[in-house]
């Protein structure tokens, strides 16, 4: 094999190994169904399919799973990412916050499904974490690549506030973030703002937005 083709089928296997690590997350940081420890068991099955440092990470938070009731990962999971400002699954609240700017923000993520033809259908918003990780995994598109990485300050806020909690869910982020490129140095002061200052904090009424709100997961 030739040293360029050589390179081009390891860039196809970390391609391949990120979409699965993608999708691993995108159920691991979703809300647990009934079955959560059935997919558990197949998640466990895919974590030699992704690089062996997130499959570390990966494993941390599900033999914590897998030993707790799904109530108790219920009532924690509600009180992480519901009830704390900078443990927010929406991408676009860490740069507007309860802001004006909140719903151009949203409608642009829906344009960027779209792009793709999908869309998100549900209950969800098309900024919710799980559902961009979901449409990356399952279209390995440079677009939902690129969602990610324009809010990756938020990613770091989101990580950080989880390991203040010492949260099983940190694990799931680190993982998820060791799939993305460095933060360079513009972004890395923007993180520090936002840990300071947090969110912007103006209140609007979400349903002044000019779209419906959509769905759980990428789906066509």
């Amino acid at each position: 094999m030739s040293e360029q083709r050589a390179e081009e089928a390891l860039n196809s296997v970390e391609a391949g190994n990120k979409r699965t690590a993608h999708m691993i997350a995108s159920v691991l940081l979703d809300y647990p169904p009934e079955d959560f420890h059935e997919q558990l068991g197949v998640i466990r099955l895919e974590l030699g399919n992704v690089d062996e440092r997130v499959a570390d990470r990966f494993q941390e938070f599900l033999d914590w799973a897998q030993s707790t009731e799904l109530r108790e990962i219920e009532d924690l999971y509600v009180r992480t990412f519901d009830q704390k400002r900078k443990c927010n699954l929406y991408l676009s609240y860490y740069l507007t916050g309860d802001t004006r700017m909140r719903g151009s923000a949203i409608l642009a993520f829906k344009q960027a499904f779209e792009a793709m033809g999908w869309r998100v259908t549900g209950g969800e918003l098309p900024d919710y974490l799980p559902a961009v990780l979901e449409l990356s995994a399952r279209t390995g598109d440079e677009l939902a690549e690129h969602l990610l990485a324009i809010h990756r300050e938020g990613l770091e806020v989101l990580r950080s506030a989880l390991g203040s909690l010492n949260s099983p869910w940190q694990a799931v982020v680190d993982g998820l973030v060791m799939t993305l490129l460095p933060l360079d140095k513009k972004a890395q002061e923007a993180f520090r703002k936002l840990v300071l200052q947090g969110p912007p904090s103006e209140l609007v009424g979400v349903q002044s937005l000019p779209f419906p709100i959509l769905s759980e997961g990428a789906r066509r």
